[in-house]
């Protein structure tokens, strides 16, 4: 009875937590996780560590983009895709796509890459195998890769396969 009231009571602690931990980042601007923990501390959670911050911003799927001053600040992803009643779409974020037969680029605003790279996963198109988000960049291999077939250019050698 003891542990099973002790596990409730953290439980609850986590949950309080975690959502102390959205509320901040959502409402300021936090660049380092030690303003975080300060944070958390005067709200009433003391005794925080740096590790409980770290797990805290991988449960909320919190990431690094770069704010209005080019500043790089903890940011909640999930707000950011906002589709209802946003301000900001997709068609503002992307700048570019560009690809060849082994490669797709979506070049993007500075710090959208990664709304923009969760927002392809979500949507799981067949033609993209995954994406990877840089800051201002989108990598998405197809799920096939067709070689050239053209042969090379004048004056370049091409090794023969080993034997």
């Amino acid at each position: 009875m003891v542990k099973t009231l002790h596990r409730h009571a953290e439980q609850e602690s986590d949950l309080a937590q975690l959502d102390a931990c959205r509320q901040i980042i959502g409402q300021h601007c936090y660049s380092t996780q030690e303003e975080i923990r300060r944070e958390l501390a005067e709200r009433g959670f003391a005794d925080i560590s740096q590790s409980t911050i770290s797990r805290l911003l991988r449960r909320l799927g919190v990431a690094k983009a770069q704010n209005a001053n080019g500043k790089k600040v903890y940011t909640l992803v999930d707000d950011q895709l906002e589709p209802a009643g946003s301000t900001r779409s997709v068609h503002d974020m992307v700048r570019a796509v560009v690809h060849n037969q082994q490669m797709v680029l979506v070049h993007t605003t500075p710090g959208a890459a990664t709304v923009v790279a969760r927002l392809l996963d979500r949507n799981a198109d067949p033609e993209i195998l995954g994406a990877v988000a840089g800051n201002d960049v989108v990598r998405g291999p197809p799920p096939h890769i067709r070689r050239p077939r053209r042969p090379p250019a004048a004056g370049v050698r091409t090794l023969a396969p080993a034997r």
